[in-house]
């Protein structure tokens, strides 16, 4: 497939779309309660990175250097494809391809059945790792600048050129997976999100998404002021050249160049929300590099919510016990009372109640198991 055939049968505002949660929504919603099955598992099994970024929302927790053991791993591998979990996402903490023999967990995670994305900055790939990196449903990869002086200034990297070359490895031997590029934006390189929107279509991506830092740790890694009114002056610019259905950053302009909107999400219920959907239909699990397991992301490391331990239990004795339940009761009061923060579960709580309502109307959509 040339490019520009690729670039026309990736449309991102399905890839990204809140609605893809309804089906999951549809399916689940009677049997709350029940064993069921986590739809996505994030794995992030090591906080080592081949990076060192500025704005890197694990920067305090990486310092601990942790990994799962290769048992460990072995364990929630078997576990995921006995439970028929729907999909993993192989994904942060740190960069999950600097973890010896990632490529053949995921290699066994696809013949179980269970689809796989990979979420790296490519550093790392290689020509003898692309036919399992083709035969995956995603890849997103991180890419930073177009400016070489900038890049080394984010990542403390010398791989300038690697961020962009991943469509080309990947499709070497005739993979047909999604291939993006995602860009956190910070305040070193806000200024150039034209040219890297512009570097990511020369480069054969399907799409890029930006990303405007999220500060999970209160370190002040945000965007500035100053950074925003010149990201949101950029945007408006250059706003016919920004196909929705090739990046988001049209989006930005809605939301002031926030991830998440920040206002009380609350106010956009039908009436007041009473739990989380989906905690409660059991849309993700999230495994860390110390073992412990979450639901949302933005707990992670926050021992009240934590569900369990690979370093006490095997995933499949975590998932759906006692303490499992008791956490999800925690977060339901949480969500209730309006104070979860940073989670893309708002979105999908938002749809599901548009959905409930009779104000969002969804046919039958291509399946996308990656909540």
């Amino acid at each position: 497939m040339k490019m520009d055939d690729r670039l026309m049968a990736t449309d991102l505002r399905q890839l990204i779309s809140t609605e893809k949660f309804i089906p999951f929504y549809r399916e689940r919603g009677q049997h709350i309660g029940e064993a069921l099955p986590p739809v996505a598992v994030e794995l992030h099994w090591t906080s080592d990175c081949n990076y060192d970024c500025v704005h890197c929302s694990y920067g305090s927790r990486r310092l601990s250097k942790g990994r799962l053991r290769p048992d460990q791993i072995d364990g929630v591998v078997a576990d995921l494809i006995q439970m028929k979990a729907s999909a993993a996402y192989i994904s942060g903490g740190g960069e999950p391809t600097v973890l010896k023999g990632w490529n053949d967990y995921a290699r066994r995670l696809i013949d179980g059945g269970v689809e796989v994305a990979l979420i790296t900055n490519g550093v790392a790939l290689t020509a003898a790792q692309a036919p399992v990196l083709g035969r995956m449903n995603y890849i997103a990869v991180s890419v930073y600048s177009t400016d070489e002086e900038e890049y080394r200034k984010i990542t403390e990297s010398r791989y300038f050129d690697k961020q962009w070359s991943v469509p080309t490895l990947v499709r070497s031997t005739g993979g047909n997976a999604v291939i993006g590029a995602r860009c956190v934006l910070n305040n070193i390189n806000y200024r150039n999100i034209v040219s890297i929107h512009r570097r990511a279509k020369e480069a054969g991506f399907d799409y890029v998404i930006f990303i405007p830092a999220v500060d999970y740790e209160g370190r002040g890694v945000s965007l500035g002021a100053d950074a925003v009114k010149q990201t949101l002056a950029d945007i408006a610019n250059n706003a016919d050249e920004f196909d929705p259905a090739f990046t988001n950053a049209l989006d930005l302009l809605e939301r002031n160049v926030a991830h998440y909107a920040p206002q009380d999400y609350r106010t956009r219920f039908a009436s007041p929300p009473q739990s989380c959907m989906a905690i409660n239909i059991a849309a993700n699990a999230f495994i860390n590099y110390c073992g412990g397991v979450w639901l949302c992301q933005p707990h992670i490391g926050d021992l009240r919510y934590c569900i369990g331990n690979l370093n006490e239990q095997r995933f499949g004795d975590i998932w759906n016990s006692p303490r499992h339940r008791s956490v999800i009761t925690s977060l339901d009061r949480n969500f209730a009372a309006g104070a979860c923060r940073n989670c893309r579960s708002i979105a999908f709580n938002h749809a599901a109640d548009r959905y409930v309502t009779g104000s969002l109307l969804v046919g039958d959509r291509a399946y996308d198991p990656f909540l």
